[in-house]
């Protein structure tokens, strides 16, 4: 069984994302220590370095050591120990080769989305940096230290009013790609912060999923959600976001070519404004966009902490994020929306002619330590000092294997 993940061993695994709407306990590290800019929220706050690597469906507990990779390209546990079989096996709800048609099909076979749920958290609000001994790659959110449990660790913050029994708006943002699917969840205050909590309280959708831009530069477009209901009865909706195909390979059921994805894409979206299996503009990591869906309230007012799950299929990584609730009797003011700086520019930075790594910062800290880069420059987090390069691998030599 150690063979299905040889593969898999030396990817980078750097998928990030995080709770947008409403804004969540995580996202008040100011100033941060690599959270995004400007009105993308995918990581306002360093909201998108609370998660847990090393989580494989069923196992006891995630093997969140960063030192060790996770698990190391190894599977996080036995059968004997909890490992069970995927329960998410057809095309329909897959996001990464849904229709097993790569060289190793079963490389990812283990990872959280191909059971939603069944894989274990070690915090149901977030590891800080993932687990415990961080590399120079992983950015520690400003103020903690890697490992330290979000539920334990993080403040209260103000709560959002929802009304018992109504509908209400939540969103995520994707920093990085790894596939996979999410759900929403609550947990009453006067409760231990505990994944059971969370998983006895889950949400139901309703309607479709709505792609919003955080600065109102594009109206909002609907989405053709795919909502999982899992053995338990529990909902979670696919990632919307197709993963890019890497050029090795052409499958006969793929999505179409796009201009970030030259290769096309591991499946058709179902929003045609634009189509890219990263992030746009030019795969350059900025995120100016939640996914916006609608929950089903309970009819049951009370003090509540709010849970977003995201289980990737691309690693073994699951994504969490918290924010504080009051479940009222009667209306409710519509909530307001997150707060954000507004956008940098470079006015002198020319596309294919400046050069990334010397010309390609867009915004520094107070120390000079570079913020976000410049459109189709990488920026990448280093406890040394961030760069920007031209490319996703130039700059990153050294770096096989590494979780970040």
């Amino acid at each position: 069984m150690k063979s299905v993940l040889l593969a898999y061993a030396v990817a980078c695994a750097d998928g990030h994302g995080a709770m947008t709407h409403p804004r969540p306990r995580n996202a008040y590290s100011i100033p941060s220590a690599g959270g995004s800019q400007g009105s993308d929220l995918s990581c306002y706050g360093d909201a998108c370095y609370w998660y847990q690597v090393g989580c494989m469906i069923g196992c006891k507990t995630c093997q969140a050591d960063l030192a060790h990779k996770g698990c190391g390209g190894e599977l996080c546990c036995t059968a004997e120990e909890g490992l069970m079989e995927p329960t998410n096996n057809g095309p329909e709800f897959r996001t990464w080769d849904p229709y097993g048609e790569s060289y190793a099909p079963d490389q990812h076979k283990y990872n959280p989305w191909r059971a939603p749920g069944k894989a274990p958290v070690n915090d149901p609000c977030g590891l800080a940096s993932g687990g415990t001994n961080p590399n120079s790659y992983a950015a520690v959110p400003a103020g903690y230290v890697g490992g330290a449990k979000a539920s334990e660790v993080l403040p209260e913050t103000e709560s959002t009013l929802w009304q018992a029994g109504a509908t209400a708006s939540v969103g995520w943002a994707l920093a990085a790609q790894h596939s996979g699917g999410y759900s929403y969840r609550l947990c009453p205050k006067d409760s231990a912060l505990s994944e059971e909590c969370f998983k006895s309280n889950a949400l139901t959708f309703t309607g479709n999923s709505t792609i919003h831009w955080n600065d109102d530069s594009q109206a909002d477009s609907d989405i053709v959600p795919r909502t999982y209901v899992a053995p338990d009865g529990g909902q979670w909706r696919t990632n919307p976001v197709p993963a890019c195909m890497s050029g090795k390979e052409h499958w006969a059921h793929q999505g179409r070519a796009t201009a970030d994805c030259k290769y096309g894409t591991m499946f058709e979206p179902t929003f045609e404004d634009f189509h890219q299996g990263y992030l746009r503009p030019s795969n350059t990591g900025k995120n100016r966009w939640s996914v916006m869906d609608e929950v089903n309230v309970p009819n049951k007012p009370g003090k509540y902490v709010l849970g977003w799950r995201w289980d990737c299929e691309e690693a073994d990584q699951v994504w969490t994020s918290c924010a504080d609730i009051d479940i009222v009797d009667g209306a409710v003011p519509t909530p307001e929306q997150p707060s954000h700086d507004v956008d940098g520019t470079c006015p002198h930075f020319r596309v294919g002619v400046s050069n990334c790594k010397t010309q390609g910062c867009m915004t520094r800290d107070a120390t000079g330590n570079c913020l976000e880069c410049c459109e189709s420059c990488w920026w990448m987090f280093n406890t040394f000092g961030n760069t920007c390069s031209g490319t996703k691998t130039e700059g990153m030599e050294g770096m096989e294997g590494m979780v970040v």
